[in-house]
């Protein structure tokens, strides 16, 4: 085992950069898929229900090996985990590229996720390794980079390869980054093999199986629960419960098994337990809108995958500013203060979406987004150094591997209820809004006589008819949609506001952090 005096000191700014990068890339890749479905669905000939597939299975791969993580890193050491990462990563990229089929592609992604589970907890734990304790503001803003920026730029990436060149370029590029990656880990991050201890020979199969089924489950249910209808289907039910009964079995037998394949026990500090809960809180802010504003662009407003991404992009470029900003801030404002700044400022932008509607330009929807992404570091940054404030530097490993599979369980869980809200939403105002369409109706009278009359033109008189009385439909179910677009982000700004008393349980050492262990 190295010893501390014989590793070679390397700048931290430099060490950060070499496991920056592949946590980006990996993150990257989450996001970058969301407005290119219609293009990797037409290629196949698939419906969309199937191509979001392609972007869960991804996630919920990832958070298969992230129970795994703390038992790779006792095992192997963090160094030679982050290589063999970085390599599965950039085999399910090159996958990709071959797969011939929707299955094919699917599996890739799989491949790919495995690869990116661990990277993501083993840049947190190699960043709060080599900077001191007194710049962990410091340190996790720059892992905010990886977290934060990564996955919102991602769909301007993605968009923009679509649209200019294939949605295959969304994975070529990746290929010679890993390689990249690979050098920088290799010359730049000090190799922490640890000692063959005796309880690192016995591996969980139990806990892990547990957990693999859960998460199985759980893909499952989330990609076809509204394609079929969700709980009224029998085998969804049967799903749903063997889902439950398999985290219930994780929890329990990770609290009493002598050699657990992770610590679950991490879960009794209060600051790591109620901070790992508002993280979740701000990724669902985050993944949710990645999700519904390109969805609403390209739905109601008819923009192309490349114009929905470059809406995304400002906050992409505004939350990598702000990143560095808090760590900065960190310094001088109370951490439980600054979070609350940050999620007052995504609850407003939140409530401004509220009023973007089928006229809205550009700007108004680009707004918003700024101010989101102005808010998210300013939030994030605080509570994820708070988190792991009271934690032992031996706990490090195990607990952001737990942190990031608890935020990744409720990011697919949140995405996947975003769009079943918007699709259910939408149903409940048709049903609202159809009785408008009555000749009792003046107003509905008045237009359909209008486009009648317009359509007299062109067709017979029953063609004309019914094509006045498509255009009115079609109007109801573009309104219909909109108003379940105003419900979510009504939703999200009222469930932000509630987290923010969750803040002040957890326990800030100092007035202003400098974040002493």
């Amino acid at each position: 085992m190295e010893t501390t005096n014989s590793r070679k000191k390397v700048n931290p700014y430099i060490v950060a950069f070499a496991v920056l990068l592949p946590a980006f890339l990996a993150l990257a890749a989450s996001s970058a898929t969301n407005v290119s479905q219609a293009h990797i669905a037409g290629f196949y000939g698939a419906t969309q229900y199937e191509t979001n597939t392609v972007i869960t299975c991804y996630i919920i791969s990832g958070g298969l090996m992230l129970p795994v993580t703390g038992y790779l890193v006792r095992t192997i050491g963090k160094k030679l985990l982050m290589n063999y990462s970085i390599a599965v990563f950039c085999i399910g990229c090159l996958l990709c590229l071959l797969a011939p089929n929707l299955q094919a592609l699917i599996f890739a992604r799989i491949i790919q996720g495995i690869g990116s589970g661990c990277i993501l907890p083993l840049c947190q734990a190699v960043l709060l390794e080599v900077f001191p304790s007194e710049q962990r503001g410091i340190a996790m803003s720059l892992f905010g980079i990886a977290a934060m920026f990564s996955p919102l730029a991602g769909p301007f990436m993605g968009g923009y390869l679509t649209d200019n060149y294939s949605w295959q370029w969304i994975f070529i590029i990746n290929i010679p980054l890993s390689i990249l990656s690979l050098i920088l880990v290799k010359i730049f991050v000090n190799s922490d093999k640890p000692e063959k201890l005796k309880y690192n020979k016995k591996f969980d199969y139990m806990g892990y199986f547990s957990i693999v089924i859960a998460m199985g489950c759980m893909q499952v249910v989330l990609d076809k629960g509204q394609q079929y209808n969700w709980f009224d289907t029998p085998w969804i039910c049967w799903l749903s419960g063997i889902c439950i009964f398999s985290f219930v079995l994780f929890y329990v037998w990770e609290l009493e098994y002598k050699y657990p394949i992770i610590d679950i026990r991490v879960f009794k500090d209060r600051n790591f337990l109620f901070g790992t809960i508002a993280s979740s809180f701000i990724n669902i802010m985050i993944y949710s809108t990645l999700l519904l504003v390109p969805m609403f662009t390209q739905s109601l407003l008819g923009y192309s995958p490349s114009m929905s991404g470059l809406t995304m992009f400002p906050r992409a470029i505004i939350c990598l500013f702000g990143l560095i900003l808090a760590g900065e801030l960190s310094k001088f404002i109370e951490s439980r203060l600054l979070a609350t700044i940050g999620l007052l400022t995504i609850a407003i932008s939140t409530l401004m979406l509220t009023q973007i509607n089928t006229t809205s330009s550009m700007e108004s929807i680009i707004l918003p987004n700024i101010l989101l992404c102005a808010g998210v570091p300013i939030a994030f940054v605080p509570i994820t150094a708070l988190s792991f404030q009271t934690l032992p530097p031996a706990k490090n490993a195990d607990a952001a591997a737990l942190h990031a599979l608890f935020k990744n369980i409720i990011t697919a869980v949140a995405t996947s209820a975003s769009a079943t809200f918007i699709a259910r939403a939408s149903q409940v105002h048709q049903n609202y809004l159809v009785g408008n369409l009555s000749i009792q109706n003046p107003v509905f009278l008045n237009k359909l006589i209008m486009f009648k009359n317009k359509f007299l033109t062109y067709y017979p008189t029953t063609l004309a008819t019914k094509k006045a009385n498509g255009i009115l439909y079609k109007e109801l179910l573009q309104q219909a949609r909109l108003a379940s677009f105003f419900d979510i982000f009504l939703v999200l700004t009222l469930m932000c506001l509630c987290i923010i008393p969750l803040l002040y349980i957890l326990k800030s050492k100092n007035k202003t952090p400098t974040y002493h262990k």
